[in-house]
């Protein structure tokens, strides 16, 4: 089988792990829904980065439990992998398209005010493609070699916004709400477990288990610290009811420590920056959905499928985009209920046994 996955090292897994937890957890949030009766953003991702950590060493045991190298040992082998595998794959690509539809809707509102939505799929879609197409290893090293510059970019926005900041702007946190916090920290366990799921999907390419379970505890504790501190920052920066109507949160508060510092172009550079790594983590995503595909089905090349699932992920964004109210009816479930998707089909599959009977993975 032509699956392009190859052989990394640690540095490179954790690197894209960190890169995409970073696109996922900053380029993928329903802002409307997250801040519309307070601010609970760092609340909820803390949680859910816990609970993703605590799903992802779950996995990572039941799979060395079954003497494999990444999640298609725990799917290709029950006798519900029709059902399980198009779930999984459904969440990678609906992991892929949330930071695409933010990076279609930063760059036509705020960077090329007159460019048609079209235009701009046509400037993503061969990205995607190629880079989908090129394999994991290709993908891992282009983030190890992009994350210094990104790590650098996010720290100079945060530094330089400090003037911005306010401690009254935190409140009010909806605590009273217990409901409304488990309904966003849900939300959030889907962008923060995405990340995991990509690189359990090609675990064969960290050798082994334990290499595995090194770059995703590094990778994911990283990436999530730095989701948060952003995070916190955007919260400082804006009150609640300015983010549930606010388009592009992480972008505007780039102008706004450029408007305090009009003699620096942070926004511009760091917003290229920023996207770079939102498209790789998509083409991630896609790539690790094709290689799923791949391994459960018996596919044996997987480029024609990471090319068809960038095709259809792009020009799903770009339908949605021209229908206004298709995009909130359909985007609010998706991102309200898109956790369904891998978080419970992973934790009945871990409950299976080597030899197919229900004795824990952790025990």
């Amino acid at each position: 089988m032509n699956l392009r996955i190859g052989r990394f090292g640690q540095q490179e897994s954790a690197a894209a792990v960190w890169i995409a937890s970073f696109a996922s957890g900053c380029f993928a949030l329903d802002n409307r829904t997250l801040f519309e009766n307070g601010n609970s953003a760092v609340l909820t991702y803390a949680l859910a980065s816990l609970g993703s950590l605590l799903l992802f060493l779950c996995t990572v045991r039941a799979i060395r439990r079954r003497g494999g190298t990444d999640l298609s040992a725990l799917i290709g082998r029950s006798r519900f992998k029709a059902a399980l595998a198009p779930a999984v794959i459904l969440s990678l690509l609906l992991s892929a398209m949330q930071p695409q539809q933010q990076y279609l809707l930063t760059i036509t509102q705020y960077v090329f005010v007159d460019a048609k939505q079209i235009s701009v799929c046509f400037y993503i879609l061969p990205c995607l493609a190629l880079l989908s197409m090129l394999g994991a290893e290709t993908l891992v090293r282009m983030a190890r070699v992009l994350l210094p510059v990104l790590l650098l970019s996010i720290l100079a926005a945060w530094l330089i916004g400090i003037s911005q900041y306010r401690v009254y702007r935190l409140f009010p946190v909806p605590l009273k709400q217990p409901q409304k916090l488990l309904t966003d920290t849900a939300s959030a366990l889907h962008r923060a477990f995405s990340p995991y799921l990509a690189l359990l999907c090609i675990g064969e390419g960290t050798q082994n288990t334990r290499a595995l379970r090194r770059a995703g505890c590094i990778g994911g504790a990283l990436g999530a610290a730095t989701v948060l501190a952003m995070l916190f920052g955007l919260s400082l920066s804006f009150s609640y009811a300015m983010l549930a109507d606010m388009p592009s949160p992480f972008y505007r508060m780039l102008v706004e420590a450029r408007t305090e510092n009009p003699t620096l172009r942070l926004d511009r550079a760091a917003l290229f920056l920023w996207m770079s790594g939102a498209l790789l983590s998509s083409a991630l995503y896609l790539y690790a959905a094709g290689v799923l595909l791949c391994k459960t089905f018996g596919v044996r090349d997987v480029r024609p499928v990471a090319c068809g699932l960038s095709m259809l992920s792009v020009t799903t964004i770009l339908v949605l985009y021209y229908d206004t109210e298709a995009t909130v009816r359909i985007l609010r479930i998706l991102y309200r209920d898109g956790w369904l998707l891998a978080v419970v089909p992973l934790p009945l599959l871990c409950m299976r046994g080597r030899e197919g009977t229900v004795c824990g993975a952790c025990c």
